[in-house]
């Protein structure tokens, strides 16, 4: 095949079912190659996909019992040829067109979120190869599930890459919440909240400092915040607050959670999901 346009990178963890139904759609779209990442999945994708799809290139990842979707998008795409990237879940089943159609919208310093009926998705996500890498690609400081895509989003928009019409994705697999809450150190309603305050200090630090988090910040800064919300759940009566220093910050730079806002977060957020029989 000729270089391809497009790099479609997907990650596999206990969804091999799905991405028996996902896969075909990927293949087979025009001027595309696909990447599967194998995240130490118990399914033994690798066998699977390299019997039944050995066009598409296979990454295996070992020895990772806990599911960390961003690293294993941003090992995707260490591989990818293409000048456009687009991250999918093992669940999306794209349009035949999918793939032409996002190509023809496709400008430099542009990126494209994708439609389902006419709701914009944060997944599947396209943009450049190169805006992707200038940015450091998915922050693979989250570890639970949620936040990820809008996240880069954001990063995204902050370097100036700017959003254009969408390409149509069709639809996604449904799923139960049990399903997330598998391969992560938490249960959803959790990591939601985690991952929605390390964002937030994340971002509010770049908004006061005009800095982007460093590598050890980022994995430290998470780390604070997963025992604060840990902490400040399993205590339902207290309201203590909980400090977040950016570690080597000049000059230093402190957040600060209250019991209360966590808590009053993890309820609105465990309403909704339980408000939905599946999840994206």
């Amino acid at each position: 095949m000729a270089e391809p346009r497009l790099s479609i990178i997907t990650c596999c963890k206990g969804r091999l079912d799905y991405l028996k139904r996902s896969l075909p759609t990927f293949v087979a779209q025009p001027e595309s190659e696909v990447i599967v990442v194998d995240y130490d999945c118990p399914q033994k994708t690798r066998e699977w996909v390299a019997a039944h799809y050995p066009q598409a290139r296979l990454i295996a990842v070992a020895d990772a019992p806990r599911f960390n979707v961003s690293r294993a998008r941003n090992i995707g795409a260490e591989h990818a040829r293409a000048p456009w990237l687009v991250f999918c879940d093992a669940d999306d089943l794209l349009t035949p067109s999918f793939s032409m159609d996002l190509l023809s919208k496709a400008m430099p310093g542009t990126y494209q979120r994708t439609l389902r009926g006419d709701k914009p998705e944060a997944i599947p996500l396209a943009c450049e190869a190169t805006a992707f890498r200038a940015i450091g690609g998915y922050d693979d400081a989250l570890q639970g599930w949620g936040l990820e895509d809008f996240e880069i989003i954001s990063r995204l928009g902050s370097s100036g890459v700017r959003e254009v019409e969408s390409a149509a994705v069709g639809q996604n697999v449904p799923h139960s919440k049990a399903e997330c809450d598998r391969y992560y150190e938490h249960v959803v309603e959790v990591s939601v909240v985690i991952n929605y305050y390390y964002c937030y200090i994340k971002r509010r630090y770049f908004e006061t400092t005009g800095r982007w988090l460093s590598d050890e910040q980022r994995h430290s800064t998470y780390r604070s915040v997963e025992g604060a919300i840990v902490t400040a759940l399993s205590d339902s009566e207290g309201d203590a607050s909980f400090d977040i220093p950016i570690v080597d910050s000049a000059p230093p730079w402190t957040a600060q959670l209250h019991t209360a806002d966590v808590r009053r977060l993890f309820e609105i957020h465990t309403r909704k999901i339980n408000k939905k029989a599946v999840l994206d």
